[in-house]
């Protein structure tokens, strides 16, 4: 059975989550005072595509850049109401750019286009339903459903449990179980912005304020650094923060 007449079978999460894109404080000085997110070359897929993760940030820094104040580097998380979803061309439910990496736990007789599910605003919620049971197990990553609960007829629901449960030391991040949602489309800011998270010198700029003026349902989510950091340090503050928005929201329900 392939993953996507697997999911056409279970309910989806009661709550949809917001979708993000995340970068850093250079590039979103950039992104905000253009108004929009634009689809750009893609290597793995060969198309313009803009790439959004479903609730959660699924950011890493550079891991060896040393510890410094430059603000620039400091990440930012552009959270959007998850109606964009109607927009999606391709959802995969992981980092599509990192499945060499993930190959040999997913099973090596699959290709990445077993992975590649179409479009339906309610396929994300799907998944986490039939990986995690909820959004909050999502967001923690916390799989709900092993390997060995699925029949082995359902070859790639059993590789993707596999690869969210595995606990070895391995060089990936949480992006191999965080969802993708691709578009070949803008996603401007004005029409779709529920919130920002990013530090407060950030925040606290007036060419800054002045974009967000065209965002009306923005919510600004700052944090501080304190001294010098590590910008895959400043992560952590960045899951915090779009937790809190989505605890607000009701999206754990």
């Amino acid at each position: 059975m392939s993953l996507k007449a697997f999911l056409e079978s279970v309910m989806p999460a009661r709550a949809s989550m917001s979708l993000l894109h995340c970068t850093n404080v250079e590039r979103g000085v950039g992104i905000m005072q253009a108004g929009d997110l634009q689809p750009s070359a893609c290597p793995v897929y060969g198309e313009e595509l803009l790439y959004l993760f479903y609730g959660r940030p699924a950011y890493r820094s550079n891991p060896s850049a040393t510890a410094g104040r430059i603000e620039e580097l400091w990440p930012v998380g552009l959270v959007f109401d998850p109606s964009v979803l109607h927009a999606a061309i391709r959802v995969v439910p992981f980092d599509s750019g990192g499945f060499a990496r993930y190959h040999d736990l997913l099973g090596p007789h699959l290709d990445r286009n077993a992975f590649e599910l179409d479009t339906g605003a309610d396929l994300p919620g799907r998944i986490v339903a039939a990986f995690f049971e909820t959004n909050g197990n999502y967001y923690f990553q916390r799989p709900a459903v092993a390997e060995r609960d699925l029949p082995i007829s359902r070859l790639e629901a059993r590789g993707y449990a596999r690869l969210i449960a595995d606990p070895s030391l391995r060089d990936d991040d949480d992006r191999c179980a965080t969802i993708e949602v691709q578009f070949d489309r803008e996603v401007r800011l004005a029409d779709a912005l529920q919130a920002i998270v990013a530090p407060t010198v950030m925040l606290e700029d007036p060419a800054i304020l002045d974009a967000l003026a065209a965002c009306p349902n923005a919510v600004l989510l700052p944090y501080e650094v304190f001294g010098r950091s590590r910008p895959i340090e400043l992560v952590y503050p960045l899951y915090a923060r779009v937790h809190d928005f989505h605890a607000s929201t009701g999206s754990f329900a």
